[in-house]
């Protein structure tokens, strides 16, 4: 008798043993007086069973753990977008009758005759103290929440694409008589992309559920638009499944800038609509 092979693990040598045992090789599994567990077999069997094993043991190598996606981590992107606001709010003065209101809300019929630039300034206007407050807490949350995980520049941009896009597919349903104001498509939009982020851990419905809750608690009061929310929120969900698989970046100084950087689209839509 010859032995084949030592194991410190009961278990392992064992498995080596079914091995053996369906090639039909004689064997026996025996403890050591160090305890550890031998294999072994007939001298005439050694080259079989070494064959055995050793083809075994190449379609079983240990597959490696994939290493956890780090998140991006905390920033300032969605306090920065709240205070944002905010600020506009006040230059604006509050007024849902003022002149910027007026030429920049989200007016669905003067949007399909050519106005594209309502779906951007329409984001930055608000009806009152306690609108603005409301989103500009919500998206700080929201916001910070995707930028965690996938950088301030990128999560930026998403919320602002998702804003502008829930007021686009809006203006293309309702068609005319639809006129909205405010953030929250933007903080909709967020929510989703954060739900789709999650997306297939057990959290994704714990925020999925938080977005639908949200929708019926600001998103369907009399003077809220519905429309705007729910397809704000569809397009953030969309936005997630298509970067959810994305690495987060690295952290550095370009982050924050290019964050900075999705003010221009909203800065020319204003200038477009002051300069008529």
């Amino acid at each position: 008798m010859a032995l084949l092979h030592q194991e410190h693990d009961h278990h392992a040598a064992l498995e080596r043993s079914v091995v053996l045992e369906a090639m039909g090789i004689r064997h026996e599994v025996q403890p050591t007086a160090d305890g550890r567990w031998a294999l072994i077999v007939d001298d005439l069997d050694v080259p079989k069973a070494e064959a055995a094993l050793a083809q075994w043991e190449a379609e079983n190598l240990p597959r490696a753990e994939p290493a956890a996606r780090e998140d991006y981590g905390r920033s300032l992107a969605g306090v920065a977008a709240g205070l944002g606001i905010l600020a506009f709010a006040v230059y604006a003065g509050l007024r849902p009758a003022g002149a910027l209101v007026e030429r920049g809300s989200a007016d669905t019929a003067r949007m399909l005759q050519g106005e594209w630039w309502r779906a951007v300034t329409a984001l930055t206007l608000h009806a009152d103290l306690v609108h603005v407050l409301a989103n500009a807490a919500a998206l700080a949350i929201f916001l910070g929440a995707v930028a965690y995980r996938l950088g301030p520049a990128l999560a930026t941009w998403l919320a602002l694409a998702s804003g502008v896009g829930g007021n686009v597919v809006t203006a293309l349903v309702a068609r005319g008589g639809h006129v909205s104001i405010g953030a929250s498509t933007a903080v909709f939009g967020a929510l989703g992309t954060l739900s789709a982020l999650q997306v297939p851990r057990r959290q994704a419905w714990l925020t999925l559920g938080a977005g639908v809750a949200l929708l019926g608690v600001l998103g369907t009061g009399a003077r809220a638009d519905l429309l705007a929310h729910l397809f704000g929120f569809a397009t953030g969900l969309v936005e997630g499944l298509a970067t959810r698989h994305i690495t987060p970046p690295r952290r550095s100084i370009r982050q924050p800038f290019i964050a900075f950087l999705a003010a221009t689209p909203i800065a020319f839509a204003w200038w477009r609509v002051l300069a008529r």
